[in-house]
């Protein structure tokens, strides 16, 4: 909770104050949930700088359409769905721009997803790991990558992925199935090599 004064702000408080014109309430909003917009689009996008700007126009969007926010439900869902959304144009324009790009690129492990505790070991695990998610994620198709970075990478559980994209269960399931094959394809690919 950000403090004004004495008043505890809530994340509704901060968004009516934002609708109202209020850009100053903007940058608690981004101090409380810049993170996690990042790191989803860090790994659905598997690209810091991509990330970045999808995280940028997330919150740009938040202050344009702030009189749009209901806040019966919480504001992470709707960062998370503007976020999904941001990637997944980003995603589309990725393949009509760049259909032949080179799949195998190793993207170096964001900072964002790098614990500060971590020893010299635990990083050269996670840099290898991010370097296999990033080559495994590009044979995934945009839904599927959204799907298996809300469902195994956030943790959200299904209704929220289904409220967040639209799709229903059932193509929840499908596509997670589909992404979790593609990529124990890539692991075992890997290990051959």
């Amino acid at each position: 909770m950000v403090i004004k004064g004495n008043t505890v702000c809530s994340d509704a408080d901060l968004m009516s104050s934002v609708a109202a014109g209020d850009d100053s309430a903007v940058r608690p909003i981004v101090l409380r949930y810049g993170d996690m917009v990042y790191r989803t689009a860090v790994r659905i996008l598997c690209d810091r700088d991509k990330a970045r700007d999808v995280a940028q126009e997330t919150f740009i969007r938040l202050w344009k359409k702030a009189g749009a926010y209901d806040p019966r439900f919480p504001l992470n869902s709707w960062l998370y769905r503007i976020t999904v959304n941001l990637c997944l144009d980003q995603l589309r324009r990725d393949r009509l721009l760049h259909p032949f790009s080179d799949l195998t690129r190793r993207e170096r492990l964001p900072d964002g997803l790098v614990p500060s505790e971590a020893s010299p070991e635990e990083l050269l695990v996670l840099r290898e790991s991010w370097s296999l998610f990033v080559r495994a994620s590009q044979s995934l198709s945009p839904k599927q990558r959204i799907v298996f970075t809300l469902r195994e990478l956030e943790d959200l559980d299904t209704q929220s992925v289904s409220e967040l994209t639209g799709m229903s269960p059932d193509q929840i399931k499908s596509n997670l199935h589909f992404a979790r094959r593609k990529i124990m394809e890539v692991m075992r690919s890997d290990d051959i090599k």
